[in-house]
């Protein structure tokens, strides 16, 4: 059985995507909380700002506690973020 070059290329590739199948799902792993990651970051820093800003005592507790909550999300992310890395690196 013969084959050309271009059917090589294919199988190969289709070879490596089945070696290397792990190693790209932890990478869409990591792109996806890297993208959660700066969303939060995002809206951490605008209800900081929102707290600042805010006169009204009961509203900018409410603003605090969303800002508590943001913000333990985001450093559970981060650690999660990191594990997978070293899964990666592994």
């Amino acid at each position: 059985m013969k084959f050309d070059k271009s059917l090589k290329k294919k199988l190969l590739k289709k070879l490596n995507s089945y070696i290397n199948e792990e190693a790209e799902q932890l990478q869409h792993e990591d792109e996806g909380l890297s993208k959660v990651l700066k969303k939060l970051k995002k809206k951490e820093k605008h209800l900081k700002k929102l707290v600042a800003a805010e006169r009204d005592v009961d509203e900018r507790e409410m603003l605090e506690q969303e800002l508590k909550i943001v913000h333990s999300q985001r450093k559970k992310g981060i650690e999660l973020l990191s594990r997978v890395r070293k899964e990666d690196k592994s």
